[in-house]
């Protein structure tokens, strides 16, 4: 989607922030209010198996703000319990599944997922680094540990 970034105020900071939806466009588009205070305009993110979020005005959503700044922002996903509707009735949706069957998170160089003290990095070298102080793997059936080589202790 072609999108224009208009900052207003202190502006958010590059990388993950969370916002409240302000203006869902018929464009596609969408205006947020990041905690911080700043306003931008974002694209949304499209699940890898089609539809799109079905936002409303005054959701709460988890963003991602490149840097620089000049670049659109990006909305992943919804947080917490959905309001009941906009309140000038644009709706951004396709689809009537909640769940996508599918959906995929792309990056360059390396994708880290991370709350507290873990984190879950996905490098562009196929290394995978799971990091936390407690590691626990639970299987219903068969838990298989592969590799050219395994090393344990």
């Amino acid at each position: 989607m072609d999108s224009t970034v208009a900052l207003q105020g202190a502006g958010p900071a590059s990388g993950m922030c969370r916002a409240t939806v302000a203006a869902v466009h018929p464009d596609g588009t969408v205006t947020i209010v990041t905690d911080e205070g700043g306003s931008v305009t974002c694209d949304v993110l499209v699940p890898a198996g089609g539809g799109l979020l079905d936002l409303n005005e005054g959701d709460r959503v988890l963003t991602w703000n490149p840097a620089p700044a000049q670049e659109p922002g990006i909305i992943l996903g919804v947080i917490g319990p959905r309001t009941a509707g906009g309140a000038n009735g644009h709706r951004l949706s396709a689809g009537t599944d909640a769940d996508p069957e599918e959906l995929l998170i792309s990056a360059k160089r390396s994708l880290t997922l991370k709350v507290g003290d873990g984190s879950i990095t996905i490098r562009e070298d196929g290394k995978i680094l799971i990091k936390g102080t407690h590691l626990v793997s639970h299987a219903k059936t068969m838990n298989r540990v592969r590799g050219g080589s395994v090393a344990i202790n």
